[in-house]
């Protein structure tokens, strides 16, 4: 906040009965304010969690740029840093992750992690 005046961050988290592989949600929150919201007036970071239909759900979204997020899937060799945080979720604890973004709208990522186990797997 020191860094970035301009940029807000929120916290809606009443779903907290599970666990996630570590550097999970940071790095996701490092690119919403480094490649979304920082050259954004008034930018917004969010982080919410809650338990929907038999899983556990972060969302993690900005009202920054945004991006073609098909284009950043394909790409090669770069967005290494989402690729590695699919496959730490997925391998980890059964989890998902889902990208929603529109350029000059904001970004919104999804991660879901089933309920049946709590989500802990090999965490714990």
């Amino acid at each position: 906040m020191i860094r970035f005046p301009s940029i807000r961050m929120e916290y809606d988290t009443p779903d907290t009965g599970f666990m996630i592989p570590a550097l999970t949600v940071q790095p996701l929150v490092e690119n919403a304010i480094r490649h979304g919201v920082r050259s954004v007036e008034n930018g917004l970071v969010r982080v919410s969690s809650k338990k929907a239909g038999g899983f556990h759900e972060i969302v993690i979204s900005d009202n920054g740029k945004g991006f073609d997020a098909a284009a950043a899937e394909n790409a090669d060799g770069t967005h290494i840093g989402i690729r590695n945080v699919r496959e730490r979720l997925a391998s980890l604890c059964c989890g998902t992750m889902t990208i929603e973004s529109a350029e000059n709208a904001g970004t919104k990522i999804t991660i879901r992690i089933p309920a049946e186990d709590g989500g802990s797997g090999p965490l714990a």
